[in-house]
């Protein structure tokens, strides 16, 4: 075993005895699909012309929730757009040195300006305690409204933008960003450039299938073609042909495994790296040269 697979064999370990009985939709699996999800939902976007921070409130199935929007980097409409979404229970905004944020670590940890407007969107059930999203994570709908908030959230940002400008925008994001990024494509498809990394689009494998599962309800594994049937979405994903998809896997990885999620990226361009999930990230160079090589393509 090399040391990629036992750091996320490892982590996900000492995470279940942590979770305890808050595990993965272990209260209730019942949920509606991503489509009643995305075209229920009562979302607006404030016009995002300057560096800030937006909070937002979103009417969902599962309640009204909290995402939010940072501008980060604003030069102007004249320039691409990077839209980036954080990974699973990060805390997006906090941009100390040693915080849990891929975002700071792959764009604000380099010293040269990335030559983009870089906006970051906060998923909702990101801005509190961790045991706040636990609870929430225990009922499988929280989970698809959470991420079908981010998925029309990026939408939202496409359509502002492009009433003002033609220049690329790059959607892109890691483990739950790279799963946001995959399903806008699947049902938007208006970015320039995706670039998922760590993601695929057979979503479920992570809870069923893959070591992950450890931190799943024990009624996800008595039930796994249900879970199947609400979040993957891999026949809808591959029936988009368009130039424009970027991925980036990790062979290791042991949540999104790499012969698992690699068939939905066939006739694209697939960028793998020899690390874990884990250690992928804490590789943020590796990111960060992926999303520069496709920005500089795209610019």
């Amino acid at each position: 075993m090399n040391k990629h697979i036992f750091i996320d064999r490892l982590a996900v370990f000492i995470a279940s005895l942590m979770t305890g009985k808050r595990k993965f939709f272990s209260k209730n699996l019942q949920a509606h699909s991503f489509e009643e999800h995305l075209h229920y939902m009562d979302l607006r976007v404030p016009e995002l012309l300057q560096e800030g921070e937006f909070e937002l409130k979103v009417k969902t199935f599962s309640g009204e929730l909290d995402p939010a929007v940072k501008v980060v980097q604003w030069l102007g409409y004249d320039y691409p757009t990077i839209i980036y979404h954080h990974g699973n229970n990060e805390r997006p905004f906090d941009f100390s040195p040693d915080a849990k944020n891929t975002f700071y670590q792959i764009f604000m940890r380099w010293p040269r300006r990335i030559p983009a407007n870089l906006i970051l969107v906060r998923a909702p059930y990101h801005n509190g305690k961790l045991r706040h999203y636990q609870q929430k994570m225990t009922e499988l709908n929280h989970f698809m409204s959470m991420v079908a908030v981010s998925v029309r959230i990026t939408e939202w940002i496409i359509r502002q933008f492009r009433r003002r400008s033609q220049a690329a925008i790059l959607v892109t994001g890691i483990s739950l960003g790279g799963w946001v990024t995959n399903l806008h494509r699947a049902y938007y498809n208006s970015g320039q450039a995706y670039i998922p990394i760590m993601a695929g689009a057979k979503l479920a494998e992570v809870f069923v299938s893959s070591r992950y599962r450890r931190l799943s309800g024990k009624n996800v594994l008595k039930n796994p073609e249900g879970v199947r049937e609400k979040l993957n979405f891999f026949q809808k994903f591959r029936q988009v042909t368009t130039s424009n998809l970027y991925p980036m896997l990790a062979r290791h990885d042991q949540y999104i495994e790499y012969y698992v999620q690699k068939p939905a990226y066939n006739g694209f361009p697939l960028r793998t790296i020899d690390t874990g999930h884990i250690t992928g990230a804490m590789r943020p160079y590796l990111s960060r040269e992926h999303i520069l090589e496709v920005l500089q393509m795209h610019s």
